[in-house]
């Protein structure tokens, strides 16, 4: 079965019959999007692999409250969101039992040469660094918008803030970031 054929509301629909190779489709769809910010809003690699098995069971139960009219991505990344901000407010867990969870399959399967890699790599160390200083709401703005491609819209459905906040909060980081990336860009 072609995964990337299958639309979104097919997806739901098999998902919410219990088909176990959409849940497969579906978790390998939304991983990467809810590791990524799952591992720019919390403390580490594993608290995010935590992050990550919460928000799936979180998704599993509530799945029928889903509108399988909507794209997947919005909704996977407001349950990502709200999770990892209740951690971070220290929030009780929801206390669903969970088995670990290895991600592997998450990285890239094409590998660049060694210098882009090491480019990359710097380039990388650089904007978390100076991202690190944001508020988690703002990093996870960022994020979404850059990283997942979300629209003002869809970051406004995934977080709960208005399309105006997404817009201002968005800028202000983004003003942020070329303060505290300006004076390390010139050394290069």
């Amino acid at each position: 079965m072609a995964e990337t054929r299958i639309t979104d509301a097919d997806l739901s629909r098999r998902c919410r019959q219990g088909d176990p190779d959409a849940w497969r489709i579906l978790i390998r769809r939304c991983s990467p999007l809810v590791y990524r910010v799952a591992l720019r809003m919390v403390s580490g690699p594993a608290e995010a692999e935590d992050v990550c098995q919460e928000v799936f069971m979180k998704i599993h139960h509530s799945f029928d409250t889903f509108d399988s009219t909507r794209s997947l991505s919005p909704w996977v990344g407001r349950i990502t969101y709200n999770t990892c901000l209740r951690r971070l407010k220290g929030v009780a867990q929801s206390g669903v039992p969970t088995e670990p969870s290895h991600f592997e399959w998450i990285r890239d399967d094409q590998q660049p040469g060694p210098e882009t890699m090491a480019a990359r790599s710097e380039a990388r160390d650089l904007l978390l660094e100076a991202m690190d200083g944001l508020a988690a709401q703002d990093q996870a703005l960022l994020t979404l918008r850059y990283r997942e491609g979300l629209s003002d819209a869809e970051l406004a459905e995934a977080t709960g803030m208005p399309v105006n906040t997404i817009k201002t909060r968005l800028f202000r980081a983004r003003k942020l970031l070329k303060k505290r990336l300006a004076p390390r860009l010139k050394d290069k």
